[in-house]
């Protein structure tokens, strides 16, 4: 059973499920809530309301603004990581491929994701046994960002990173070692890395990439959340598109 909870969320995920039980909790509803309940009766889902009680016994741990979604349907937009090779060649060049490796902090997925939606990344791929899981919280962190992207997992990150320059992607690796983002012109295929919240990139991951970036500060701080240089980082791909 997968859950999903928070307006924004629920909001993205009634856009493709169309089975499940959305609960919303008693009383009168905000017109965002009452704009969910129209949508979920649109899609045919059971509606159900549970007093205030009720609903925080079975809810209260999570920041649900008063609606849930529980539905079976598979997360459509994850993708395997074989359909992810297949579909490399017809990716548009102006499409960014973001590779996490590392990232652990659910909290720091969910804003990455948000981030990469915002400035037109395709796919957003991560590995299976060295990532935070893309989960309910995650999609709530991302507020529904998630749903509108692809996301792969893959068994090795190394060869990801060949597979991908095998089709023509220049990668480029995110480090407080590299040279300066400023004025940099990123190339029509760019795979973009960024390492894990403690280590940063691993280094045989490290060693395979084409170019390592970093972003200049007052270096008043060691280095910038990874969330946060994700977004300057993903930025600056995108003005450059």
């Amino acid at each position: 059973m997968n859950i999903t909870y928070g307006i924004n969320p629920v909001r993205e995920q009634l856009k493709i499920v169309s089975s499940g039980t959305v609960y919303f909790c008693a009383g009168k509803l905000s017109p965002k809530l009452k704009e969910l309940e129209t949508k979920a009766h649109t899609n045919e889902l059971d509606v159900i309301f549970l007093g205030r009680d009720e609903f925080q016994k079975r809810f209260g741990e999570w920041e649900h603004q008063g609606v849930v979604l529980e539905s079976n349907t598979t997360y459509s937009f994850i993708c395997t990581e074989e359909d992810f090779y297949n579909e490399l060649k017809d990716i548009e060049n102006t499409d960014t491929v973001l590779l996490l490796d590392g990232v652990k902090d659910v909290g720091n997925l969910g804003a990455i994701l948000r981030s990469a939606l915002l400035f037109n990344v395709k796919y957003v791929v991560l590995p299976k046994n060295n990532s935070a899981s893309v989960n309910e919280v995650v999609i709530k962190r991302s507020a529904g960002a998630a749903s509108q992207l692809k996301i792969v997992y893959i068994t090795n990150v190394v060869r990801t990173l060949e597979k991908l320059k095998q089709n023509g992607y220049w990668v480029y690796g995110a480090d407080m070692n590299g040279t300066t983002l400023n004025g940099k012109n990123f190339a029509e295929k760019t795979v973009i890395v960024m390492g894990g919240e403690e280590k940063g990139m691993r280094r045989l991951v490290r060693d395979n990439c084409d170019e390592i970036i970093s972003i200049p500060t007052n270096e008043k701080l060691d280095s910038l959340n990874v969330s946060v240089s994700a977004a300057i980082i993903l930025y600056e791909r995108f003005r450059c598109c």
